[in-house]
């Protein structure tokens, strides 16, 4: 095996990423970028039957121009509830032992995993990034293996994402730093002890969380990533919320077990979403701390003169005083 390769962070859409192989999950059903791939594949004439693997099982397919990539991998795991970030750091080895034995392939790529369906963004992509690192290290992986690249297709999560990357790589033992983005992993020359980084993923399974229920729209991303992430963080708390507009499935089910496990609920009732609503009444249900959040109190639609409710008029604002009210959780 190669004695380096260089790991990046790219914005693009992996169906259509070029590299010698692409990796997806079947977490006991298809999602998201996965479901798009086992779509295209199906009308190329590659049954999603045999995509549909039972955990710890995978296959190596020929795309035959259905995705860019000539060949992609699909790794069985379990159902997407219980993929945590631990799943995340063993899928990322398991991809590579899967991919050892076959020749020619110079450039793997692959999506993050976690963000869409609940898990704090930054440990998901430190869990992958993590196991990669140590599996490379360890010698995991095809011969010819030289570059790995994350494919993330949003452009400002993209931009977040490199920099916990950076965070997490910047001193993990055997990495170095290269321009544009590149981080070149070598081989440890004797056994070592993990690096620091490779074992995110555990580090996050004792991390208690803070479930946040909002409105995916636009006018409120920068709200959540720096008016509720930074101060979720600074608490001690992994920032865990649902897309609802991307996960597709159970839905319902995924939302009650990140609130049942939630340490602190955070509902901002800005645009009055009936979702958001229900998510704070089973939180309520299951005698979760909550802290509401508002922009304007015209926007709410019950009375929570009772409820302890923050309105804000700025981001900055919603930081300090967020702040504040966790510490007052503790």
């Amino acid at each position: 095996m190669g004695q380096y390769i260089d790991m990046a962070l790219k914005v693009g859409d992996i169906t259509e990423f070029q590299a010698d192989a692409v990796l997806f999950k079947y977490a006991q059903s298809f999602y998201g970028a996965s479901g798009q791939a086992a779509t295209r594949l199906e009308h190329a004439g590659a049954p999603t039957s045999q995509l549909e693997l039972l955990p710890g099982a995978y296959r190596l397919v020929e795309t035959r121009g259905a995705l860019t990539a000539p060949r992609a991998l699909f790794l069985g795991t379990v159902r997407l509830g219980d993929f945590g970030y631990h799943e995340i750091r063993q899928f990322a080895v398991r991809a590579l032992y899967a991919l050892e034995s076959h020749s020619g392939l110079a450039h793997v790529a692959s999506t993050v995993h976690g963000p869409n369906y609940g898990l704090d963004e930054d440990e998901a992509v430190l869990a992958f990034v993590g196991g990669l690192v140590e599996a490379f290290q360890r010698g995991t992986g095809p011969q010819s293996l030289t570059r790995f690249t994350v494919v993330e297709r949003d452009a400002r999560r993209a931009q977040r994402l490199a920099k916990a990357i950076a965070r997490g790589l910047n001193d993990t033992p055997g990495v170095e730093a290269l321009p544009e983005g590149i981080f070149r992993v070598r081989r440890m020359a004797v056994a070592t002890q993990a690096p620091p980084l490779a074992s995110a993923g555990t580090v996050s399974m004792a991390k208690p969380h803070a479930f946040v229920a909002m409105p995916f729209a636009p006018e409120l991303e920068d709200t959540y990533h720096y008016g509720i992430q930074g101060p979720v963080k600074a608490a001690g708390l992994l920032c865990e919320r649902v897309d609802q507009a991307v996960f597709d499935g159970p839905i319902i089910q995924r939302i009650r077990e990140r609130i049942e496990t939630a340490k602190v609920v955070i509902a901002d009732l800005s645009l009055a979403n009936p979702n958001v609503y229900l998510e704070v009444g089973y939180a309520w249900g299951r005698n979760r701390p909550t802290v509401l959040l508002v922009r304007d109190v015209s926007e709410l639609r019950f009375d929570v003169a009772s409820y302890r409710c923050i309105v804000y008029r700025s981001i900055r604002e919603l930081e300090t005083l967020l702040a504040k009210e966790l510490q007052r959780l503790e």
